[in-house]
């Protein structure tokens, strides 16, 4: 199958398969809202990823390197529709190929979601292209997880930006690998002042943590006892500490962990 192809096939492709029901990939997990670049079922991605959408960054999916990073490699939409407010509360969705989009079957307690027990999920604002990232919300231990929504408000001094990128990051806690996955969406934001501006400093001033990939430390973030299967969700003070806090939750267990693992670390895996 050719992997770039105008909107209308693509659509057209995209609606058959979720009706069909076909999986089209190996089971891993990946954000759905924002809709984010690659997706099927997002009508203005520059490029349809029917193969690796759910993958890791440089697992090696379809061939080479795989995905890389930033956004896994993926150019931005062909145009920016996805629009939120400064201070506005975002419902986090995540799927793959087997539940979470219509038409697919019915996710229950017990399916394998191939979350992995969970681990870091950290979610970045870039006003530059994905040059940079700017952490402003984090989940750690169950996220992600398909049964819930994951909550984060944008921060409320966020200048106006006519094409940012909405990023998630996820370090896993538990597969035969650890792995680093990242999806994003081409966003507008109304913020408080006009277009043009640069993430506020408390932002950019606090990076992803990055780890599995070329050059940096290889491990599994802390995760939760439910392996593949629903999870407890959301921890509730993590979400009140991300409705009110530019950088979300505490990261003091993950830090401690990162810079021990840092120092001398490298990748064990064949990249």
């Amino acid at each position: 199958m050719n992997r770039f192809m105008g909107n209308k096939s693509r659509l057209f492709l995209g609606t058959l398969f979720a009706l069909a029901g076909i999986v089209l990939s190996e089971a891993h997990i990946s954000m759905i809202y924002p809709l984010p670049r690659g997706h099927p079922f997002n009508p203005n991605t520059g490029f349809v990823d029917y193969n690796c959408r759910d993958a890791p960054l440089y697992d090696g999916c379809g061939g080479g390197r795989g995905k890389t990073f930033p956004c896994g490699g993926y150019p931005p939409d062909t145009q920016v529709v996805q629009s939120f407010h400064a201070g506005q509360v975002i419902n986090v969705r995540f799927g793959n190929a087997q539940y979470g989009s219509p038409g697919q079957p019915q996710l229950t307690p017990s399916s394998n979601q191939a979350r992995h027990a969970g681990g870091l999920c950290e979610f970045s604002l870039s006003y530059d292209q994905g040059k940079t990232f700017g952490v402003f919300a984090r989940y750690h231990g169950s996220c992600p997880d398909m049964y819930y929504d994951w909550p984060v408000k944008l921060p409320e001094n966020l200048p106006s930006c006519d094409s940012c990128i909405f990023g998630w990051s996820w370090i896993n806690a538990a597969a035969t690998q650890a792995e680093f996955y990242m999806g994003c969406a081409d966003i507008k934001i109304v913020g408080k002042s006009g277009a043009g501006g640069v993430l506020p400093p408390e932002i950019a001033n606090t990076p992803l943590r990055l780890a599995n990939m070329p050059g940096q430390p290889y491990y599994h973030a802390p995760g939760d006892q439910f392996g593949n299967t629903r999870s407890n969700g959301p921890n509730p003070a993590e979400v009140e500490a991300n409705m009110r806090s530019a950088t979300g939750g505490s990261d003091t267990t993950f830090q401690a962990m990162y810079n021990k693992r840092k120092r001398g670390s490298t990748i064990r895996r064949s990249i």
